[in-house]
């Protein structure tokens, strides 16, 4: 058996879970148990996984198979430029929120900047900003403790501080941020349960489900930020594909103007940026 026989014969076995993108996840899976690169795998000739990997890979694919995510599996996911610890206790990173940094990136100067990262989870939005401009300061929040300490191993930055609290519950009154991004919980909690099995058997409920129409963290935000934002401070957020206009709404009272929605590669509503004043 060769490199080509191990990943076509675990690809198979993948294919009702995976479908087209069968051959990736079985070359992940494969790559990760046996210890070697892709062109490693490939160039594998008559060499058989010993008992114990066989035995592995048979577990990894089993579970696979009952739908839980392989990132979590392998306890990382790649987002943006790097890979990044995940664990249950933490949403799965998706390509969407890589717009909401992409956004944050182009908004903003690259002047020494001071901003807080709502709901933080497993830390990425946060670290990848700080990685990305070295003059910039962020403050992660989440309310789970969970979270935090897989985000503790994400953040390699000292600019970054991290901070279990509820929304805004915890920071004192006059820190002021120049800006604020969060990718909250947008689901409304009806639609949870026709989630894929994948996302609402293994995925943290509560990093999911934004009440009963989705919007309750956007609605907190809308109230509660000016109190913590800079003169001029901004807002950027994602939202679920179909909410666009109802965010609007929210955030179209004093003191937010200059509202803005940004589409992510499929065409839909992802990212909304607003401002004080």
């Amino acid at each position: 058996m060769n490199g080509d026989d191990i990943v076509r014969r675990t690809a198979a076995r993948l294919h009702d879970t995976y479908g087209e993108l069968k051959v990736p996840y079985a070359e992940r899976l494969l790559e990760h148990v046996l210890q070697c690169t892709r062109s490693e795998l490939y160039l594998r000739r008559k060499h058989l996984p010993d008992e114990d990997r066989l035995r592995e890979i048979d577990r990894i694919v089993e579970r696979c198979r009952a739908r839980e995510p392989l990132d979590y599996i392998l306890g990382t996911s790649f987002f943006y430029t790097r890979e990044f610890e995940v664990s249950p206790a933490v949403l799965l990173p998706r390509p969407d929120t890589e717009v909401l940094v992409e956004q944050v990136l182009a908004g903003e100067e690259e002047e020494q900047l001071l901003f807080a990262d709502i709901g933080t989870g497993s830390g990425i939005i946060v670290a990848v900003l700080t990685e990305e401009r070295i003059r910039w300061r962020g403050v992660g929040i989440d309310c789970s403790e969970a979270a935090l300490k897989v985000a503790r191993r994400n953040v390699r930055s000292e600019r970054v501080g991290l901070l279990c609290a509820d929304i805004f519950s915890a920071l004192k009154k006059g820190l002021l941020f120049d800006f604020i991004v969060s990718n909250p919980p947008y689901i409304p909690t009806i639609t949870m349960k026709t989630l894929d099995r994948s996302v609402r058997d293994f995925e943290p409920c509560g990093a999911l489900d934004g009440g009963s129409d989705g919007l309750d963290f956007y609605r907190w935000i809308a109230n509660d930020a000016p109190s913590y934002l800079k003169p001029g401070g901004r807002v950027y957020c994602e939202i679920g594909f179909d909410q666009e206009f109802v965010i609007r709404d929210i955030f179209s009272v004093a003191p937010w103007n200059k509202f803005h929605c940004t589409c992510d590669l499929a065409g839909h509503p992802r990212v909304i940026s607003c401002r004080l004043g």
